[in-house]
């Protein structure tokens, strides 16, 4: 057996074992006394639908999401460097240290030391590995947050996975009864369900991701990827023919003491995962986003901000028959329901910001699941994001702009900055960021472009301190972003 084999192995082994600790009874019960059960009921019940509710399979999805969001915002804390208390600064890292026989006994073989340059003061930071203790430190980094929240999720009688991805992550997959599948939970990035975040957001050259649960070993790189053919040309640590056979006898020795009827059911189970590898995997929403948990130096470091942007179709309003009789074009945008309501033609929906904008640079949608807000922003780590919005006549002659009104809503922090203008072929204004109602003069103009660009900001949050759109995601009735354009016969 060669070198590579027996690592393959020793980490297949240290993962088997370590799973079993998420099915100790008295564990799961001490899970669940922190969760606050009933609060996560009552907004999954909010989340779904009035049909269904009556679906417990629908509602556990939901339910699940639910937990991922308080996982994130209000359990776990992400570990950077250690902080000077007494200075009020980031302590700096001091190499390694020698694990004590408590940091040991919770698994901890590794600590990490920091020295505040200022004071001198010292601190430690020991990565522990055991779930219980975690449920007491809160705090970690991708290893801790999978580590803690996969607990979490067999406390509430989920099929849990823990997942390793040989490119350092990990994370937990979830078995949905209702759709039949797993589903792919980050809590660091607090996302469900996006498993092409890591190959096509985060940009990450996936070569093993394996799946460790109570009763399987189960290599799951195929549901990570779109790309099968460049992920094989990376495996070259093992034959996949003996991958196949380890992964299936460890699985045969999880399931040995199970029933003939469980047993076919996982194999089931199983066989449904394979099909499933074999479909063509299309990017989701959401599934082009860099990585959000870690320190922005970290990320940068690791080249897991990400950089691949979907492209974009530009998109040119022109007046519809309904519009053309009436002279007048009306465009509304909410940011709470991420649609579109053209007002002038029926109340017509048009769903995702990106579906009505002209030209879009850096630009992403951001939702705050702790303070219930949603606005438009620049991606993180660009030095600016613009986005704008056309309207032309150009198609009709005998047709012009006459006045044009706009609503710009724009939020701004620190020394955050957005700048709106309009221009049509002659003719460019300066809009006042935060304006409602405000009246432009374009008479006699063929087109026009309504444009915002975001830009300053202060510290690893600059992108943040510039919002369009800000608003409650309960706020539904309220469309802040608005275009209207009247037009006719120009003399």
């Amino acid at each position: 057996m060669s070198h590579l084999q027996v690592e393959f192995l020793q980490r297949f082994t240290i993962n088997s074992q370590h799973v079993l600790k998420y099915e100790n009874v008295v564990l799961q019960a001490k899970a669940k006394a922190v969760i606050p059960l009933t609060d996560l009921l009552t907004r999954a019940q909010q989340s779904c639908a009035s049909d269904a509710k009556s679906d417990p399979n629908l509602f556990r999805d939901a339910l699940l999401v639910e937990l991922l969001i308080w996982f994130k915002n209000s359990f776990f804390t992400w570990f950077d460097a250690a902080h000077c208390n007494t200075c009020n600064v980031k302590m700096q890292n001091n190499g390694l240290g020698v694990p004590s026989a408590q940091d040991v006994r919770y698994g901890a073989h590794r600590v990490e030391n920091y020295k505040c340059n200022t004071c001198g003061a010292t601190d430690r930071f020991p990565r522990y590995n055991d779930p219980e203790k975690l449920l007491e430190t809160r705090r970690g980094r991708c290893g801790e947050w999978a580590n803690c929240f996969t607990l979490f999720c067999r406390a509430l009688k989920y099929d849990a996975r823990y997942v390793l991805d040989w490119t350092d992550h990990v994370w937990t997959e979830v078995y949905s009864l209702k759709q039949k599948r797993w589903l792919h939970c980050d809590s660091c990035e607090a996302v469900c369900d996006k498993p092409l975040l890591y190959d096509v957001g985060w940009g990450k050259k996936l070569s093993y991701v394996i799946a460790f649960s109570k009763d399987e070993v189960q290599d799951v790189t195929w549901r990570y990827t779109k790309n099968h053919k460049e992920v094989l040309s990376r495996r070259k640590l093992v034959t996949e023919d003996w991958l196949i056979q380890q992964t299936n006898r460890l699985s045969q020795q999880l399931q040995s003491s199970l029933s003939v009827s469980q047993r076919e059911q996982l194999t089931l189970r199983l066989i449904g995962e394979l099909a499933e590898f074999l479909l063509p995997r299309e990017v989701k929403d959401g599934e082009h986003q860099g990585r959000i948990s870690g320190d922005l130096t970290w990320r940068q470091t690791r080249g897991e901000l990400g950089s691949i942007q979907p492209e974009h179709k530009p998109v040119v309003w022109i007046p519809s028959e309904e519009e053309m009789n009436n002279g007048e074009f009306s465009l509304e945008y909410s940011a709470s329901l991420d649609q579109y309501v053209r007002r002038s033609d029926g109340n017509k929906v048009i769903k995702k910001w990106s579906n009505g904008v002209f030209q879009a640079q850096s630009i992403f949608r951001k939702t705050e699941k702790d303070w219930n807000m949603a606005y438009l922003a620049r991606i993180e780590g660009s030095a600016k994001g613009c986005l704008s919005w056309k309207f032309d006549l150009s198609s009709t002659p005998k047709l012009a702009i006459l006045q044009v009104t706009v609503s710009c809503p724009g939020t701004t922090f620190e020394d955050g900055e957005i700048r709106w203008k309009i221009c049509g072929p002659d003719h460019c204004q300066v809009l006042p960021n935060g304006c409602v109602d405000f009246e432009v003069d374009l008479s006699g103009s063929k087109w026009c472009v309504l444009s915002a660009e975001m830009s300053r900001g202060r510290g690893d949050n600059a992108w943040q301190h510039a919002q369009i759109a800000r608003q409650s995601t309960k706020e539904l009735n309220q469309f802040p972003l608005s275009l209207r354009i009247f037009f006719g016969s120009f003399d």
